[in-house]
C-alpha cells in the first residue's frame, strides 16, 4: 500500500511541474504579445493605393529637400497650373582648325540649318509637357534628330543633350586657304559631315537658398533679391564625328593630280572621344527693376580625354598633355518679367565641346535660343486666403 501511495505521489509532482511549466510559457507568450505590436504581428494588407500614397509622399520629401529656401530672397510660385507658349531655335557651329607647314591656321567652320520651334506647354508643378513644330522647313528635308532636357532646382540641377546630325550642314566660312575667299563658299550645302554628340552634366548650387536658377529658367520661383552663388559639379561628353572632304566644292577637295589648298591635318576621316569633367563656375541673378530679373552663368569643365583607338603613353604623358586634357564649357543667359500671375521672357543655353590635338583643333557649339509668355492658374490651397 506504501508503494502504491509512493507512485501516486510521485506522480502527482511530474504532473504539477509540467503543469508549471505549460503556464510559465503561457505566461512568457503573453508577454511577447505585449511588447510586439498588434500590426507587427498582423500586418495590414498592402494594396497598389496605398504603395502610390507613399510614393507621393517620398516625392514630395524629396522636393522639399531640394528647395529649401530663404523667403527673404526667393517666392516660391502661388499656383499649380501653368500655361506657356514658346519659341524655341536650335543651331550649332562646327569649327575645324589645322596647323600647316607654314605654321599659320587653316579653319574650317559649319552649321546645319537652323531649327524653329512653336508650341504650347501645359505644367503641373514640377511637370511640364508640351509639343513642338519646326516651321523652319518641310519635314522631309530633315536629317537631324535633337533632344535637350534640363532640370533646374534650388540645389541641384543637370542637363541632357543628344544630337544626331546626318549630312545637314553649310559651309559657314572658310579661313586661311591660299586663293580661297573668307566667305566665297558661304551657305554651300555639305553633305559630308556626320555628328553625334551625348553629354550628361549634373551641379549642385552652393547658395541654394538664395540663389535660384528656377527663377530665371523654368518659372517656378521669382528672385526678390539679387544673390549669387558658386556651381560645381560633373559632366560626360561622347562625341564622334565622320568628315568627308571630298564632298567640298572646288577647288578644296582637289587632290591626285593637282595639290589641294587644304591642310592634311583636315584630311581626317573619323573621329570618336570621350570626356570625364569636373566644372566649377559661378552664376549670378540680378533684380534689375521691379519684376525684371536678369541671369547670367558661365561652368568650364575641366578633365579627362579617352580618344577611340588611341592609347595612353605614359612615358610621355606630360610631352602630350594637351592631348588628353578635355576642356568644356557652359554658359547661360535669361531675362524674365514675372509678376506672379503672368509672365514672359526669353533664354540663352550654350554648350561648348573643345577637341585639341597637336596640329588640329576641333569646336562643337550647340547653342538654344527660347522665347516664351505665360500665365499661372489654380493657386495652392495655402495661397487662397492672401
Amino acid at each position: 500500500m506504501k508503494r502504491v501511495l509512493l507512485i501516486l505521489c510521485f506522480l502527482l509532482l511530474t504532473v504539477g511541474a509540467q503543469a508549471q511549466q505549460v503556464v510559465d510559457s503561457v505566461c512568457v507568450d503573453t508577454a511577447l504579445i505585449g511588447i510586439i505590436s498588434t500590426e507587427s504581428l498582423f500586418p495590414p494588407e498592402r494594396s497598389f493605393g496605398n504603395f502610390l500614397k507613399r510614393t507621393g509622399k517620398s516625392i514630395k520629401s524629396g522636393i522639399r529637400f531640394l528647395d529649401k529656401t530663404d523667403s527673404t530672397y526667393i517666392e516660391p510660385n502661388h499656383y499649380d497650373w501653368t500655361v506657356m507658349g514658346q519659341n524655341s531655335n536650335f543651331f550649332q557651329v562646327i569649327s575645324m582648325s589645322a596647323k600647316t607647314e607654314k605654321y599659320h591656321y587653316q579653319t574650317l567652320s559649319f552649321r546645319p540649318k537652323p531649327m524653329f520651334k512653336i508650341g504650347p506647354y501645359l505644367g503641373w508643378r514640377w511637370i511640364f509637357l508640351g509639343y513642338s513644330v519646326d516651321v523652319s522647313r518641310p519635314s522631309s528635308a530633315g536629317k537631324s534628330t535633337e533632344f535637350d532636357f534640363s532640370v533646374y532646382s534650388s540645389k541641384v540641377g543637370g542637363d541632357l543633350v543628344y544630337i544626331h546630325n546626318n549630312g545637314n550642314f553649310r559651309l559657314r566660312k572658310t579661313e586661311g586657304l591660299e586663293g580661297v575667299d573668307k566667305f566665297q563658299f558661304s551657305g554651300t550645302d555639305f553633305h559630308g559631315l556626320e555628328v553625334n554628340t551625348l553629354s550628361v552634366n549634373a551641379y549642385y548650387i552652393f547658395n541654394h537658398r538664395r540663389f535660384s536658377y528656377p527663377a530665371a529658367y523654368n518659372q517656378s520661383t521669382l528672385q526678390k533679391r539679387s544673390a549669387g552663388s558658386v556651381i560645381m559639379g560633373f559632366r560626360y561628353d561622347k562625341q564622334k564625328l565622320t568628315f568627308d572632304y571630298t564632298q567640298l566644292p572646288s577647288p578644296l577637295n582637289e587632290r591626285d593630280s593637282v595639290s589641294s589648298v587644304m591642310s592634311d591635318e583636315l584630311k581626317f576621316s573619323r573621329l570618336s572621344y570621350q570626356d570625364f569633367c569636373l566644372s566649377a563656375g559661378y552664376a549670378y541673378n540680378w533684380v534689375c527693376a521691379r519684376n525684371c530679373l536678369l541671369s547670367i552663368s558661365a561652368t568650364p569643365a575641366l578633365g579627362y580625354r579617352a580618344e577611340k583607338g588611341t592609347k595612353v603613353k605614359y612615358d610621355k604623358l606630360l610631352h602630350n598633355v594637351i592631348r588628353y586634357v578635355a576642356v568644356d564649357f557652359i554658359g547661360r543667359a535669361g531675362f524674365v518679367w514675372n509678376t506672379g500671375d503672368k509672365f514672359a521672357g526669353v533664354s540663352y543655353v550654350t554648350h561648348l565641346y573643345g577637341y585639341h590635338s597637336r596640329h588640329l583643333t576641333i569646336a562643337n557649339s550647340v547653342n538654344y535660343l527660347n522665347v516664351y509668355a505665360g500665365f499661372y492658374f489654380g493657386k495652392k490651397p495655402k495661397y487662397l486666403r492672401q
